[in-house]
């Protein structure tokens, strides 16, 4: 998973913006990024579990630290992320029960791609 999380750490288009809970990051993945591989052959998309890593991914910068996943809620995919789409992730984080409870929505554009929330428990620092 490190190796996964590093390309798409590369694949960022500028540092995380964090405001309080919130977060927001631009992706671009190209066609030789490793997610997409198997995915499908000849028309590459990137999967749903990627799309779950990237909205960790980006809630990790909001909270300053690795996270481990425990659960998705209300999981909604509409449009497929190809290679070269310009990604948006934006991420709400607030704690419930012990938990931290992410709101993600993936945008390209105007248009969203998915939005589910993540339910996230504290992890390690980020090294």
């Amino acid at each position: 998973m490190n190796r996964m999380r590093e390309a798409i750490q590369k694949s960022s288009l500028g540092p995380a913006s964090v405001t309080g809970t919130n977060g927001k990051q631009c992706f671009c993945f190209n066609e030789s990024f490793i997610g997409f591989a198997g995915h499908f052959p000849g028309y590459p998309i990137l999967p749903g579990v990627l799309q779950n890593l990237l909205g960790q991914v980006v809630a990790e910068q909001v909270i300053g630290h690795q996270l481990q996943f425990k659960a998705i809620n209300r999981a909604k995919f509409s449009r497929q992320l190809r290679p070269d789409d310009q990604i948006d992730v934006d991420v709400s984080c607030q704690e419930k029960d012990g938990k931290l409870h992410c709101k993600t929505q993936i945008r390209v554009g105007t248009e969203e791609a998915s939005i589910f929330t993540l339910v996230l428990e504290q992890g390690a620092t980020i090294l």
